[in-house]
C-alpha cells in the first residue's frame, strides 16, 4: 500500500512563526499508529513524486510566509491531480497561508487566511466547539492549547466542522468539502506540538481522517 504523503515546512515551504517539522512528525506518528503509514516530506518535487503514485490521503502542513517559492505550482499540480483523480486532501493549520495569492488553492481548501484582515488571538488555552456532521457524531467539544485562527474566508459551501467565538461572533476553525467529488478538511488547529497533547484534539484529527478516507 503506498503510505499517505505529508507536505511539511522547514524545506521549499516555512515561515518563522511554526515548528513545522516537529508538528509533522507528531501528525505522521498518530496516523501511522492508527494504521495509515504516512511519510513526510519537504520539498515539492518530493511531494509531486509521491502524489503521482497516488497516495490514499496528501496532506498540506505548510506555509511560505506570503511569498511565492520556486516550487509553488509543483504543488498545485499536485494537489489538482490528487482532487482529480477522486483522492483525498488534508490541510492543516498554517496551510491556510499558504498561496495567498492562488484562488485554486483557496478553492482545493474551501477557504482561506486573509492577509490585512485574519489573525489569531494569543496562543493558550482554547475551548474549541463542535457542529453536527458525521467527522464530529459523539465527539465533546476540543480542549487544547493552540492558536485559534480568526476572520478566515469561508466558502459557504463548506460543512463546518468546529469554531470558537471570539468579538461575540463564531469563527471556523475546521471545516469539510468537496472538490469534484474528492473530499477535503481544513483543520486550522495545530500550532505546535502542545495541541497534539490534547485527546479530543487528536480524535478530532483521527475523525477527520477516517472521513477522508471514505468513512461515514
Amino acid at each position: 500500500m503506498t503510505d499517505a504523503v505529508l507536505l511539511t515546512g522547514g524545506g521549499d515551504f516555512s515561515d518563522p512563526w511554526h515548528p513545522f517539522r516537529e508538528t509533522a512528525d507528531r501528525i505522521a506518528a498518530l496516523l501511522t499508529e492508527a494504521g495509515l503509514p504516512t511519510r513526510v516530506v519537504d520539498s515539492a518535487d518530493d511531494f509531486a513524486f509521491a502524489v503521482a503514485a497516488g497516495p490514499p490521503l496528501a496532506i498540506v502542513q505548510a506555509s511560505n510566509a506570503y511569498a511565492p517559492t520556486p516550487g509553488d505550482l509543483l504543488v498545485l499540480d499536485a494537489v489538482a491531480t490528487q482532487l482529480r483523480a477522486g483522492r483525498p486532501l488534508l490541510a492543516v493549520h498554517a496551510a491556510a497561508c499558504l498561496f495567498v495569492d492562488r484562488p485554486e488553492w483557496e478553492a482545493a481548501l474551501g477557504g482561506r487566511w486573509v492577509p490585512e484582515l485574519s489573525w489569531h488571538p494569543e496562543l493558550g488555552p482554547a475551548h474549541v466547539r463542535l457542529e453536527p456532521h458525521p467527522i464530529t457524531a459523539g465527539l465533546g467539544d476540543v480542549e487544547v492549547t493552540d492558536e485559534r485562527y480568526t476572520e478566515l474566508r469561508v466558502s459557504p459551501a463548506a460543512e463546518v466542522l468546529a469554531w470558537h467565538e471570539e468579538g461575540g461572533r463564531r469563527h471556523p476553525l475546521a471545516w469539510a468539502h468537496r472538490v469534484d467529488g474528492a473530499r477535503v478538511v481544513y483543520d486550522g488547529l495545530g500550532h505546535d506540538t502542545r495541541s497534539y497533547d490534547s485527546p479530543s484534539r487528536r480524535t478530532l484529527l483521527e475523525r477527520e481522517v477516517r472521513w477522508l478516507l471514505g468513512g461515514d
